[in-house]
């Protein structure tokens, strides 16, 4: 009887994920930044997800190709640099 409802439950969800898989990632997106703020708060949670998106806006930037020291330059002017 488990071994039906475990194979009844991966079929549910592969038909989940071929007809909505958008929808099943928003699902679990939500569920996730849910639970993370009750975990740690919103203001930790909204820190946590800029990081991310800021890292990610690194790594498109970085996969194209572009030299993303040189953007770096133009937005801290030369007094800020360390070296």
């Amino acid at each position: 009887m488990k071994e039906e409802m475990k194979e009844d439950m991966k079929e549910l969800v592969g038909a989940l994920w071929v007809n909505h898989r958008c929808k099943a990632c928003g699902l679990v997106l939500g569920l996730v930044l849910g639970v993370a703020v009750l975990l740690f708060g919103f203001w930790n949670t909204v820190f946590v997800l800029v990081c991310g998106l800021l890292g990610l806006f690194i790594g498109i930037k970085l996969d194209k190709g572009e030299n993303f020291t040189e953007r770096l330059d133009r937005f801290f002017p030369n007094r800020y640099q360390r070296w």
